[in-house]
């Protein structure tokens, strides 16, 4: 399989379905006391949106939506010049980490808030902007752009 097609299978199996079924995020938003973040699924989300866009980290776990058992766990690690550190786990011992810029946080962002209205499904089309500063680490240590238009 080609690099291309591969990175492209890998997309598929991570982004917008991993998000449709995230789970509560361990990062409370500022307004909300922990414990009704982590008891609302909505908020744990909107609060996972806020980090993203203001670019603190945080972490945050989702199950995966087609290997049962297996947890997504996304992590914000902070600016690095004018870029934000996004990563998630995947399965196969992978790993897709992206450097974020403004508009990529704020289009990731908005998914987690849709995703906290009830308004998000997933699919396997056409990736999102924000994918375009993402890679996928694989277990050999190789990487690959995720989006290879």
């Amino acid at each position: 399989m080609s690099p291309q097609n591969t990175a492209r299978l890998l997309s598929g199996l991570i982004l917008l379905p991993a998000l449709a079924f995230a789970g509560p995020a361990q990062t409370p938003d500022a307004d909300a006391p922990p414990a009704q973040a982590a008891a609302d699924p909505a908020a744990a989300n909107l609060a996972f949106a806020a980090a993203l866009e203001a670019c603190v980290p945080a972490s945050h776990q989702s199950p995966h939506p087609f290997v049962r058992g297996f947890v997504i766990e996304h992590s914000i690690s902070g600016m690095d010049d004018e870029l934000c550190g996004y990563s998630q786990t995947m399965p196969g011992d992978m790993r897709m980490e992206c450097k974020l810029d403004e508009p990529g946080r704020a289009g990731l962002a908005a998914e987690f808030r849709e995703l906290a209205e009830g308004r998000m499904s997933g699919g396997t089309g056409e990736q999102p902007a924000w994918t375009g500063g993402c890679e996928v680490l694989t277990p050999d240590g190789k990487r690959m752009k995720l989006n290879q238009d």
